[in-house]
């Protein structure tokens, strides 16, 4: 397909005229295993199991394939999410850009899909990326598209394995690992010319939780069954847009009271948001965590970034705050090719429903996200 004709499916299906939950036909989805072991996320609870500590996880990949000609490739870094790319809004993506002409390698990353940020994540998606490399034509390379806490791993891999990544995309990512933790419990957008109170998303604090749990002074043997239920938590109400009403998630917690050590149930329901102290708590974690939560930082690998960067991010975001992606941007501006993205079109994973006139405004931003994607595997040429 050529780049025009991809162009034009991307604006199809893409903006906020389409049906959010149609999917292009055609497409053909496979499966890469790259590493047997156990199968990690909500399909392992699904299933009565869990990973065993010390154990290797599975590692594999959804690829997704054009019905014609392909025009080139993405390798994409998923955020959070216990379905990785089975999640049906990431892989309803996946399946359009599959449409406009490309491969897509979408991993699901084991300590993701565990809702867990650790460094292994980086080493998993190289591995996808290397084993990408050797499907590649001489001389090809892939676009490297990131979605939220995905930007980390996707940015690192750029940096390590240059010969073969043509740009990287971030969309919703961050360059501050401890300004988007902090966002996640109070809504605080911090700017140097004063800090800008947004909406943040209620259903994401078991998740944070979750990562905080080493620096949260929690007996060791509770660690287990406290993580299980934040992981519940999410599982039973991610995805749900109505429980971000105030007082909805209550129950939901309760449910889960049992499950948990009773010295730790109000913590438990701190961590699930329906109590108040959760910034205090937060900030005595990052306290305690100090230097041990570096390694989520991007900003070495943006040091070391020889590819274009073209940083994408929705005004409305609730989960990771915009001006994150300013700093992505002015992290690297002026050393590499680089463009910055903001829209009001689109929130951390969907697109809105605009009026017509916040869509004539948006309109110019929504082509050139198109125009970025319609090029891959050969976004540097637009620079």
């Amino acid at each position: 397909m050529g780049r025009l004709r991809g162009l034009l499916a991307l604006l199809e299906w893409l903006g906020p005229w389409a049906p959010p939950r149609a999917l292009p036909r055609g497409i053909r989805r496979e499966t890469w295993v790259l590493r047997e072991g156990d199968v990690p996320g909500r399909r392992a609870r699904s299933k009565g199991s869990r990973p065993r500590s010390g154990q290797p996880t599975r590692l594999e990949a959804r690829v997704f394939q054009p019905r014609g000609e392909r025009s080139g490739t993405f390798l994409v870094a998923p955020g959070l999410h216990f379905d990785g790319p089975d999640d049906p809004r990431l892989e309803r993506f996946c399946r359009i850009l599959a449409h406009a002409g490309f491969r897509v390698v979408a991993p699901i990353l084991p300590t993701y899909a565990e809702l867990v940020v650790h460094g292994s994540a980086v080493d998993d998606l190289e591995l996808v990326a290397k084993e990408l490399g050797r499907h590649l034509e001489p001389g090809e390379r892939f676009t490297l598209f990131s979605i939220s806490f995905g930007s980390w791993p996707a940015l690192a891999v750029a940096a390590r394995l240059p010969e073969h990544v043509d740009a990287v995309v971030t969309f919703g990512g961050y360059a501050d690992f401890d300004a988007a933790v902090r966002f996640c419990v109070d809504g605080v957008m911090r700017r140097p010319e004063g800090d800008v109170q947004l909406a943040s998303d209620p259903l994401n604090p078991p998740a944070l939780f979750l990562n905080l749990l080493p620096w949260l002074e929690v007996p060791e043997r509770d660690h287990a069954p406290l993580a299980e239920a934040w992981r519940e938590m999410t599982y039973r109400t991610w995805g749900r847009m109505e429980l971000k009403a105030p007082g909805r998630l209550a129950p939901f917690a309760e449910a889960l009271l049992e499950r948990v050590p009773e010295a730790q149930r109000d913590l438990f329901l701190l961590g699930c948001g329906v109590r108040p102290g959760g910034p205090g708590l937060v900030e005595a974690a990052l306290a305690r965590a100090a230097e041990a939560i570096h390694f989520a930082s991007p900003r070495p690998a943006l040091g070391e970034l020889a590819c274009p960067l073209v940083v994408c991010h929705g005004r409305d975001d609730d989960v990771i705050p915009w001006n994150e992606a300013e700093k992505l941007h002015a992290a690297v501006a002026g050393r590499v090719p680089s463009r910055l993205l903001l829209t009001g079109l689109y929130g951390h994973t969907a697109a809105g429903r605009p009026t017509p006139a916040a869509l004539a405004r948006e309109a110019g931003t929504l082509l050139e996200i198109a125009r970025v994607l319609a090029a891959g595997g050969r976004v540097r040429e637009l620079f």
